[in-house]
């Protein structure tokens, strides 16, 4: 079920809060995280049935695997503890590669060897990514003593909560469950409510109106990339860079609205990254709550900065690589995470030299960079990769060279039909008005605005900011005949 669907936004929430509020407030706990869940694990079936049984199962072995670390250490059994604890992080991460990598590693294993192993065409789990590594991360916190005596349904809560379940943040136990737990947040709170509505309205804005627009753009440059010169390639990816932001950022907007809405806090995954002037700086603003892992789960465990310079550097360039690999199973994303992996080294190497650099010029050049490396996050195929830069390469930045069929893509039609009205179109060039106008409009907003979370900090409910969202909430509703997924649904 996607958040910009009519179903989820007529029937679905209102259902899930009207039930569980009513079981709160006749104190009815137990029934009320059973509510909660059973939408929940509707909300994830209702995209394929089959997903359910993957989550159910994660979810029993991941508990049981718990329950066992729990008792091993209870009885003084370290080993055993070790063991099990050893053993559900290999399940995890055995389940993650068998639905996401099998294909991907059976096709390089039979190009290197001339084999000819059948590819099973395996269907991705949706959220499988995010659930795996939550639950990852869960087993090796109980393993270090760091997790409470919590029960089967603060668990199944833990991971099933649907704000987040399906496109992040990645949680941890110790952010959610308490919530769960917290007696004064079972309470109805219409301050928090109204919060949670400005927020889920913004986030989905950014997703409708900005990131679907975009996307259309995109999607149709891909498609037909023969077509687009340099100055539409440059286009397309000045597009894709601010459809990612605004389709993923907007979601997790979206699952902290939500959040809100149940008076839990989910926490903020991205901090105005477009705004950073090095790639250090970019990943403590960019998918926080996944480096956050990485640096806990893999970062840490590898020895962290404790063992020398050149270890240290070798394990920056590690959780990067891995990065890439979470991303998506296909060598564009590998080189993605390599790119990202050298320039950060060198950022940390340099820092002091670098940082003598007018901000203005770091800051271009991390973006320049950033915007280059998504040009194999987004190709489909390494070839198609170096098509498009060797398409830039050619130095065509002519206008005409973008296709007609790209510049109408960008046409939202609500805001061309005024100017239509007023005679813009008899204009030369007015064809490619709205494309270049949508794509300053999302640069302007992400780099001299606040962000949402900035935004809703001090945000107090108002007949002003209600009459905002209502128009807002409206327009997003009325463009669901485009409902579109998000991007990070893919990976």
């Amino acid at each position: 079920m996607l958040f910009n669907s009519y179903i989820f936004i007529l029937l679905f929430l209102p259902l899930c809060l009207t039930g569980y509020f009513f079981f709160q407030k006749k104190q009815w706990d137990r029934s009320g995280k059973l509510w909660l869940i059973g939408m929940s694990l509707w909300f994830y079936a209702y995209f394929n049935a089959y997903y359910l049984l993957i989550i159910l199962v994660s979810i029993g072995i991941n508990f049981t695997a718990y329950r066992l670390i729990q008792y091993a250490k209870d009885t003084d059994r370290k080993r055993t503890a070790q063991m099990v604890m050893a053993a559900g992080v290999l399940t995890n991460l055995g389940i993650l590669f068998y639905f996401k990598y099998y294909d991907f590693f059976i096709e390089n294993l039979n190009s290197l060897f001339s084999a000819d192993f059948t590819l099973r065409h395996i269907l991705l789990p949706l959220g499988i990514s995010f659930f795996t590594f939550q639950q990852v991360g869960f087993i090796v916190d109980a393993y270090r003593g760091q997790t409470g005596n919590y029960s089967f349904l603060d668990y199944a809560l833990f991971v099933t909560f649907f704000p987040q379940l399906i496109a992040g943040p990645i949680v941890t136990h110790a952010e959610m469950i308490p919530q769960f737990q917290d007696s004064f947040r079972k309470k109805f709170d219409i301050t928090c409510f109204a919060q949670g509505c400005f927020i889920f309205t913004l986030g989905l804005t950014k997703k409708v109106i900005l990131a679907d627009t975009l996307g259309l753009g995109v999607d149709w440059a891909f498609s037909n990339f023969g077509k687009v010169n340099a100055a539409g390639t440059i286009v397309m990816m000045l597009s894709y860079t601010l459809q990612l932001y605004f389709d993923f950022s907007g979601y997790c907007d979206m699952a902290r609205g939500i959040g809100k809405l149940f008076h839990i806090d989910i926490p903020i995954n991205f901090n105005s990254p477009y705004k950073a002037i090095d790639l250090v700086d970019f990943w403590k603003r960019w998918h926080i709550t996944l480096s956050r892992f990485f640096t806990q789960y893999v970062y840490i465990p590898l020895g962290g900065s404790r063992k020398g310079k050149v270890r240290t550097y070798f394990n920056i360039f590690t959780i990067y690589l891995v990065s890439g690999l979470w991303h998506g199973a296909g060598w564009t994303y590998i080189v993605w995470g390599t790119l990202h992996g050298v320039v950060y080294v060198v950022n940390k190497l340099f820092y002091a030299a670098i940082h003598k650099i007018p901000k203005v010029i770091l800051w271009t050049g991390n973006m320049v960079f950033f915007i280059f490396s998504l040009i194999f996050f987004r190709a489909t195929s390494m070839a198609q990769a170096f098509d498009i830069i060797g398409t830039i390469g050619t130095l065509d930045f002519s206008i005409k060279g973008i296709p007609a069929e790209m510049a109408a893509c960008y046409q939202l039609e609500e805001l061309w039909y005024p100017l239509r009205v007023l005679g813009i179109d008899r204009f030369g060039y007015s064809q490619y008005y709205m494309m270049f106008l949508l794509i300053a409009v999302g640069w302007i907003i992400v780099l001299c605005f606040r962000n949402v979370n900035q935004v809703a900090e001090n945000w107090k409910p108002c007949i002003k900011s209600a009459v905002v969202c209502g128009g807002l909430l409206i327009w997003n509703v009325i463009s669901f005949a485009g409902v579109s997924s998000f991007l990070y649904f893919n990976f």
